[in-house]
C-alpha cells in the first residue's frame, strides 16, 4: 500500500497539516489574549472592591471621630478625668446611664459597630454597649469603680494603650478577656478602632469600638464573580502570629467577617495552595495553582492606616472555565482534521484503486489464510507480475489443503490403531466376559428342556434367566463395538458417573485376570462437555497402563472431582513407578517402557492431543512412596457452572 500511502501523505502534509497547525497557533495566540484581558478585568475588579472597602471603613471611622468629639462624648470627660484622679464623680451613674443611651441609639444607626466601649487610663471599661443594649456592671475594682468589665490585668495592652499617639484613631487588638464569647475559638475577624479621649492636651480615656465585619460581607456579598471565581481575604500581620495568615473570607468553604463558628482557618494550609508564598513575596500578581487546575489573582490592601496588616484580596477561577472556548475550538479544529484525513483517504484511493488493489487483496487474503481459513483464494486480475503472484498463492494453498486432508487421515488412522491396540489388550477378557453368559445359556436350555416333561412350572423363570444372559453379552459386545468403532469427533454433554461406570466395565475383565482391583471415588452430579468416545479412550489407555503396572493383589484407585471449574480425574497406581530420566519422555510418539510387544509407544501421544484439544491437561507423575498418577484435567461444562451459581 505504499503508492496510497505516499498519495495520502502527499495530500495530507501538503494541506491539512499547514493549516492545523496555523489554527491552533491562532488559538494559542487568541488564549494568551485573552487570559491577559481576563487578568486585566479581575484585577480592575479587585481594585474596585478595595475601593468600595475602603470607602466604607473611611465613613465608619468618621462616624466613630464624630462620635468621640460629640457633646455626650465631652460631657463623659468630667467622668475620665475624675477616674484618672482615681475618685468617682457625683454624676458617674447619671452621666453613664445617658452616655449608654446614646451609644446604643448610635449603634441603631450604624450597625456595623459590634460593641464600643470607654475605657479609663489603665484600660478599664467605664461604659459598653453591646449590638445596641448596654452591659450591666460586672464588679467593682480596686478602686471601688462600677466597672462594666472585670478589671484589666493585661499590662502589656495598657501601655500599647498609652503609647497610642492623641486624638487620632489607631487600630490594635483587644486582649482576650475582652473578647466575646463567640471569639473564643477564633480571632476576630477585624482588628478594634481605638480613640485616645484628650482634654486640655491630656489623655483622659479611650473610646474604642469593635466590628463585626457585616458591612465588608454585604460588600464582598454583593460584588460580581467574574468567570465564576470564588473570593477570598485573609491576612498577613507579620506583627501577630496568632493573625498572620487568618482567613477571614472564603466562597468556597462559606466563610465570612461575621462568622463567628467552626475553627480558624489558615491562609498556610494545604488547601489555600500557594496564596500564602506568592503573597508575602510580592503584594500583587497572579499564579497557577494545584496543578493547574486554579488559576489565582490577588493584590493587597492595607485596611488600618498606623498598622503594616495588610488583607490579601484573590480570586481563585477554575482554569478549564477560561481554557473552555478555546478547548471547543480545538476540538472543532481537530474534528475537522480527520474529516480532511478521510478526504485525503479517499483521494488516495481513488489514485491507488488501479494500481495497489489487486496487491491489497492478496494481502489480505494471505492473512485470512494465515488465520485459519483455508478455503479462501484471490481473484486472478491486475498485470502480468501480479497476477503470477496470485496464481502462485492458489497453488500453494492447493497443495496445502492436500498435504492438510492426508495428515489428517494419517491421524484418523493412528487414533484407530490406538484403540485396536487397546482392544488387543482387553481381548482375553473379553472372551472370557462371552463365554460366562453363554454357558448360562447352554445351562439353562437343559433346564427348559427337562421342565418340559417334569416341572413346567419353572419354563417362565428359565426363560427370564436365559433373556437375561442373551441381554448381558449384547451389552458386552456392544459397548466393545461402540469402543472400537471410528466415527468423527462430536462434542455433546454427558453426566460423568454413567461414562466412568461404562469404561471401567471394558477394563473389568482385564483387571481380574492380573488380580487387581479397581476402586472408584467420584463427585456426583458432574458434567462433561466432550467427545464421549474419544476421552473413553484416553481413561481406558490409562486404566490398561495401570493394570499392566500394578502387582498381584493391588489396588487402583480412580478419583473424580471438582476443583472450582476443572474436573481432575486421578488414575494411581501401586506399581514400581517411572524412571525419572524417562518421565519427560512418556509423550513422545513411539516411547514407551514396557517389554518389546506389549506396547506402540503411541497411547500417551494420542491421548494427550485428545485432552489438548479437549482444552485441558493430561499429567504423569510418580507418587511419593510407589506408582504413578495420571490425572486428566477437563474444564467443567458451562451449564454445569450455571446451575451451581444459581443454586448459590
Amino acid at each position: 500500500m505504499r503508492l496510497k500511502t505516499n498519495i495520502f501523505l502527499w495530500v495530507f502534509m501538503v494541506t491539512v497539516v499547514p493549516l492545523a497547525l496555523l489554527a491552533f497557533l491562532a488559538i494559542s495566540y487568541s488564549e494568551k489574549g485573552y487570559l491577559k484581558g481576563v487578568s486585566r478585568e479581575i484585577t480592575s475588579s479587585l481594585n474596585s472592591i478595595i475601593s468600595e472597602i475602603d470607602r466604607r471603613l473611611y465613613y465608619e471611622r468618621q462616624m466613630l471621630l464624630s462620635l468621640a468629639t460629640g457633646p455626650d462624648m465631652r460631657q463623659y470627660h468630667y467622668v475620665l478625668e475624675q477616674a484618672r484622679d482615681g475618685k468617682l464623680h457625683p454624676e458617674f451613674f447619671e452621666r453613664t446611664n445617658r452616655l449608654e443611651r446614646f451609644l446604643a441609639s448610635f449603634q441603631g444607626v450604624v450597625p456595623s459597630f459590634k460593641s464600643i466601649r470607654v475605657l479609663d487610663l489603665d484600660g478599664n471599661t467605664l461604659v459598653k454597649v453591646r449590638y445596641g443594649i448596654g452591659v450591666p456592671s460586672a464588679g467593682e475594682g480596686i478602686e471601688s469603680y462600677p466597672y462594666a468589665e472585670e478589671e484589666i490585668e493585661d499590662t502589656q495592652f495598657v501601655r500599647q494603650l498609652r503609647e497610642l499617639p492623641p486624638g487620632e484613631l489607631s487600630f490594635l487588638q483587644l486582649p482576650e478577656s475582652r473578647w466575646d464569647e463567640e471569639n473564643m475559638l477564633r480571632n476576630p475577624s477585624m482588628m478594634d478602632a481605638v480613640y485616645p479621649i484628650v482634654r486640655d492636651s491630656r489623655v483622659i480615656g479611650f473610646l474604642v469600638a469593635s466590628f463585626n465585619g457585616e458591612l465588608v460581607d454585604k460588600i464582598l456579598d454583593v460584588v460580581p464573580r467574574l468567570q465564576n471565581g470564588s473570593l477570598l481575604v485573609a491576612e498577613l500581620n507579620p506583627d501577630m502570629k496568632s493573625r498572620d495568615g487568618m482567613v477571614l473570607y472564603d466562597d468556597a468553604n462559606g466563610l465570612r467577617f461575621s462568622q463567628v463558628e467552626g475553627l480558624p482557618a489558615q491562609l498556610g494550609n494545604k488547601e489555600y495552595g500557594k496564596l500564602w508564598e506568592h503573597a508575602r513575596n510580592k503584594p500583587y500578581g497572579e499564579f497557577i495553582d494545584k496543578d493547574g487546575t486554579l488559576r489565582v489573582y490577588y493584590t493587597d490592601y492595607l485596611p488600618y492606616p498606623n498598622q503594616l496588616t495588610s488583607w490579601i484580596l484573590a480570586v481563585r477561577v477554575d482554569a478549564s472555565e477560561l481554557a473552555a472556548p478555546f478547548n471547543r475550538i480545538r476540538v472543532a479544529i481537530l474534528m475537522l482534521v480527520v474529516i480532511a484525513i478521510v478526504i485525503s483517504l479517499v483521494l488516495a484511493n481513488l489514485g491507488a484503486r488501479n494500481i495497489a488493489r489487486p496487491i491489497v487483496e492478496l494481502a489480505q487474503t494471505l492473512k485470512i489464510y494465515a488465520d485459519g481459513n483455508h478455503a479462501v483464494r484471490v481473484n486472478v486480475v491486475g498485470g502480468d507480475e501480479i497476477q503470477q503472484m496470485e496464481t502462485s498463492f492458489n497453488y500453494m494453498a492447493d497443495i496445502l489443503e492436500r498435504a492438510e486432508r492426508e495428515r489428517d487421515h494419517a491421524q484418523r488412522l493412528m487414533l484407530q490403531g490406538a484403540k485396536l491396540a487397546s482392544i488387543g489388550e482387553m481381548a482375553a477378557g473379553i472372551g472370557h466376559e462371552i463365554n460366562n453368559p453363554l454357558n448360562n445359556i447352554l445351562s439353562l436350555i437343559k433346564l427348559i428342556k427337562r421342565s418340559l416333561t417334569t416341572d413346567p412350572s419353572r419354563i417362565a423363570a428359565d426363560l427370564e434367566s436365559l433373556r437375561e444372559e442373551t441381554l448381558r453379552a449384547s451389552e458386552i459386545v456392544k459397548g466393545i463395538l461402540n469402543f472400537a468403532r471410528q466415527v468423527p469427533p462430536e462434542y455433546t454433554h454427558f453426566r460423568a458417573d454413567a461414562w466412568l461406570q461404562e469404561t471401567l466395565a471394558l477394563v473389568a475383565q482385564s483387571a481380574r485376570t492380573r488380580q487387581v482391583g479397581i476402586d472408584l471415588e467420584s463427585t456426583p452430579d458432574l458434567l462433561l462437555l466432550g467427545d464421549r468416545v474419544q476421552l473413553q479412550q484416553v481413561l481406558v489407555n490409562l486404566l490398561l497402563n495401570a493394570i499392566q503396572a500394578s502387582p498381584r493383589d493391588s489396588r487402583i484407585k480412580v478419583n473424580v472431582q471438582r476443583q472450582a471449574q476443572r474436573v481432575m480425574i486421578r488414575v494411581m497406581d501401586q506399581g514400581s513407578g517411572i524412571a525419572e530420566q524417562d518421565l519427560d519422555r512418556v509423550f513422545d510418539p513411539f516411547f514407551s517402557t514396557k517389554p518389546v510387544g506389549e506396547g506402540s509407544g503411541l497411547g500417551l501421544s494420542i491421548s494427550l492431543g485428545i485432552i489438548e484439544r479437549h482444552g485441558g491437561e493430561l499429567r504423569i507423575e510418580n507418587n511419593a512412596d510407589t506408582g504413578v498418577t495420571a490425572t486428566i484435567i477437563l474444564p467443567l461444562a458451562q451449564t454445569e457452572t450455571e446451575t451451581r451459581e444459581t443454586s448459590a
